[in-house]
């Protein structure tokens, strides 16, 4: 026996469809950076049937900072996992960590990722929201990063 009991998992359900809610903004499909460079009007479409665009600018800062083949690479909006009552948030990343590059580029100082997750203060947050807004976007979601 688990130890959980009826009311657990009526919780985790709930939660679980909370969280779904939460999440429609979403993308279905994320683009790799060069596919939304060639596009003229850079854009995703999310979960809830609605299209998520990108500023060209940010694109642009992107591509200054990595190689043609990272760029065909990275898949954006590069996806933050905020998890309620944690002190750190989780960056997904890719087999080649390329969003290791660029956040260490944005925020100034090293950082490293393993087994497809880069970890980061909540406090630098605002340092890579501010020059990557469009660019990013927050999962929210129970549990550790």
């Amino acid at each position: 026996m688990n130890g959980e009991t009826p009311s657990d998992r009526i919780l985790e359900e709930y939660f679980s469809a909370e969280f779904r809610v939460l999440n429609a903004h979403l993308p279905r499909n994320r683009k790799s950076l060069a596919e939304l460079l060639k596009e003229e009007h850079p854009a995703v479409q999310l979960s809830d049937g609605t299209s998520h665009h990108f500023k060209r600018k940010e694109l642009d800062y992107l591509a200054g900072i990595l190689t043609s083949d990272e760029q065909e690479a990275l898949l954006l909006p590069i996806i933050i996992k905020i998890a309620p009552g944690q002190n750190e948030i989780g960056v997904f990343s890719g087999k080649q960590n390329i969003e290791a590059k660029v956040l260490s580029q944005v925020l100034g100082m090293s950082v490293t990722g393993e087994k497809g997750a880069i970890t980061m203060y909540k406090s630098q947050l605002s340092d890579v929201r501010a020059k990557l807004k469009t660019t990013t976007q927050y999962m929210f979601a129970a549990g550790d990063i």
